[in-house]
């Protein structure tokens, strides 16, 4: 049963641009699915122009809510560079780096596509923010590979003391508890993070043609990719 409750869930979650924003990434997405699926098995020409039309006005729609993000990885980028450590200082700059080039170039990718203005090398500013999208999720997988170093470090400091506990007399404390409940919790949301960015990779890899695979395959991967970043902003907005 559909109760207040489920429905004030949703508002709460529909209520941030985040979410209305990955809402239509997952149809846009799908509708890229859909155009590959109906164009291998033959669909009338109408249908298959139907769904290309609702992905490209999608596209451009989820583009209008992105228009300052530039200013937001900007900020995000200047304030990276106070992490103390070294490599997550690194890959945390080159990441909002990333993010801030690829959203700026698909501030004249929109313009082309509204026909407001069309830069003449519209291509070449296109494939630039795709390898700076690239270069953000290469930072991120990165920064992944070295934060699960850092976890794998403290979880065998924490079985060390575990199993001290265990042979001493005063037992495992509330301490430890919660320390190993909040590993496992930072590995989570590692892991989460990291499929996530690795299964985008899928989507810039190929508009570049480094990487060999059809749109049936870039749209499922960005249907899956959507519904992780729905999941967590659902859980953000609703914990």
């Amino acid at each position: 049963m559909l109760s207040h409750q489920h429905v004030d869930a949703l508002n709460r979650f529909l209520h941030t641009t985040y979410g209305r924003e990955r809402a239509c990434r997952l149809v846009q997405y799908f509708s890229r699915f859909y155009v590959f699926y109906l164009t291998r098995h033959g669909a009338p020409a109408a249908d298959i122009q139907r769904w290309t039309d609702l992905k490209n006005h999608v596209s451009n729609a989820r583009k209008f809510f992105r228009l300052l993000k530039p200013v937001e990885f900007a900020q995000a980028g200047l304030k990276s560079l106070g992490t103390t450590d070294e490599v997550l200082r690194a890959t945390g700059f080159l990441k909002q780096l990333g993010m801030f080039l690829y959203y700026s170039a698909e501030v004249f990718v929109l313009s082309n596509s509204v026909g407001f203005y069309r830069p003449a090398n519209i291509k070449q500013i296109t494939d630039f923010g795709q390898k700076a999208w690239l270069l953000g999720l290469v930072a991120s997988l990165v920064a992944g590979l070295y934060k699960f170093q850092l976890l794998g470090i403290r979880a065998h400091i924490l079985a060390k003391e575990r199993t001290a506990a265990i042979q001493g007399e005063k037992g495992i404390d509330a301490d430890l508890k919660t320390r190993e409940v909040t590993l496992q919790r930072e590995k989570h949301r590692a892991t989460y993070q990291f499929v996530q960015d690795a299964l985008d990779c899928v989507i810039p890899s190929s508009a570049l043609g480094m990487l060999p695979v059809d749109e049936g395959f870039v749209g499922l991967v960005g249907i899956v990719t959507s519904l992780m970043c729905m999941n967590t902003q659902w859980s953000s907005v609703n914990p």
